[in-house]
């Protein structure tokens, strides 16, 4: 058997952590589909709709989003446009991948530090979002620099692959 680097044991830990993200986003997604459905039921047949159905949608799916985005992007099923990129070669297709993933990076930087500055100022003055819930603000926005900074491992992760392939492909071109 293959002994294992650092990084290679890094980057399994880190991909069964995106997955046990996953299973939470699956999880939350599954409650809010039969809340979503109770609420309708109790609303239609019983007229007593439950306001705190909507309010835990919204959360919920500013979650499902950041919890589940660095898996769509580990697995590249983000929605690509290939009729330009079809027709450069695959020399160039790599350097926009890269570049790609550079502004990914780029992204996930901001979500850390602009979405954890703001979760922890929120979270020190104690503001409550005025619903009928009242949840702390600080707890709704703590998903984004979690999900920035997961997005932003997977991203370098990506660059890096991505960069090898270029060099790769640049180095062989010369030969």
């Amino acid at each position: 058997m293959m002994k294992l680097n650092f990084f290679q044991k890094a980057q399994i830990l880190f991909n069964r952590a995106l997955d046990v993200l996953l299973w939470i986003a699956v999880f939350i997604l599954i409650v809010v589909i039969l809340s979503v459905m109770i609420e309708v039921f109790l609303r239609y047949f019983f007229n007593r709709p439950q306001e705190w159905v909507v309010e835990i949608s919204e959360y919920a799916l500013l979650y499902i989003t950041f919890l589940s985005c660095t898996v769509v992007l580990r697995k590249e099923g983000h929605i690509v446009v290939d009729l330009l990129t079809s027709r450069l070669s695959s020399r160039t297709r790599l350097f926009l991948s890269v570049l790609q993933y550079l502004a990914i990076s780029l992204v996930a930087v901001v979500f850390i530090y602009v979405g954890g500055k703001t979760a922890l100022d929120n979270y020190l003055r104690g503001i409550y979002n005025p619903t009928l819930l009242q949840i702390p603000i600080a707890y709704t926005l703590m998903i984004i620099p979690i999900g920035g900074f997961f997005l932003f491992i997977q991203s370098i992760i990506g660059l890096c692959s991505y960069y090898k392939k270029f060099k790769t492909k640049t180095t062989g071109a010369q030969e």
